[in-house]
């Protein structure tokens, strides 16, 4: 009996299979799709401000007067 078993694990570590691929190329592929994935993030920083609606009351450009104030009173 133990021959048996003894024979199945031996065959079993025969029968590993390598992987297609060195281990760091796993390492510099996940990395390179990470560095993708952080590209796309920071290519849309700050646009939720570009797109906001503007605010009740306006802001004025650097310094000039809309005239809306003017208008209610």
């Amino acid at each position: 009996m133990s021959d048996r078993v003894l024979a199945l694990v031996t065959e079993g570590e025969e029968a590993a299979r390598e992987l297609p691929m060195p281990v760091i190329a796993y390492f510099l592929i996940t990395f390179a799709l990470f560095v993708v994935a952080l590209g796309v993030t920071w290519s849309f920083r700050n646009t939720a401000y570009k797109v906001q609606a503007p605010r009740p009351g306006g802001r004025a450009a650097h310094g000039t007067s809309s005239g809306t104030d003017e208008a209610h009173h």
